[in-house]
């Protein structure tokens, strides 16, 4: 078993696609013809037409939000690894999204928290050289 993706609601679908396209390289790709708008994200070469095998590749899957603004039940998401810290600072500085990081004890890992539109967090993982 493995995950396959992650379903995020969000008010504004195409801030927050921007947001994941731009700070972890995914890409838009196929998506079922639902009733309700909404974008599918892929790691590596997105699918252009519905798979014969049932596996789509897609690992964010944006949806619509109805419920009030403000957090909801996931905290943050963590994709690793992403290279070294410095490159990774480097890139978020550029790319002007707002980031904490922090030297996770114990470990050789290097943690960016990176806040995206409607309070998004992801969690990037780098190993300290």
């Amino acid at each position: 078993m493995r995950l396959d993706h992650v379903n995020i609601h969000a008010r504004d679908q195409e801030a927050v696609r921007d947001f994941l396209v731009a700070l972890l390289g995914l890409k838009v790709g196929w998506r079922p013809r639902f009733d309700t708008p909404g974008y599918w994200l892929y790691e590596g070469e997105p699918a252009t037409a519905a798979p014969s095998n049932g596996v789509t590749g897609a690992v964010v899957h944006l949806w619509p939000r109805t419920s009030a603004p403000g957090a909801g039940w996931v905290d943050h998401l963590a994709f690793g690894p992403c290279g070294e810290a410095g490159a990774t600072r480097e890139k978020l500085k550029t790319l002007g999204f707002p980031f904490t990081e922090t030297a996770l004890v114990d470990t050789d890992i290097h943690q960016f928290f990176v806040t995206g539109p409607e309070g998004i967090r992801v969690e990037l993982q780098c190993r300290r050289g």
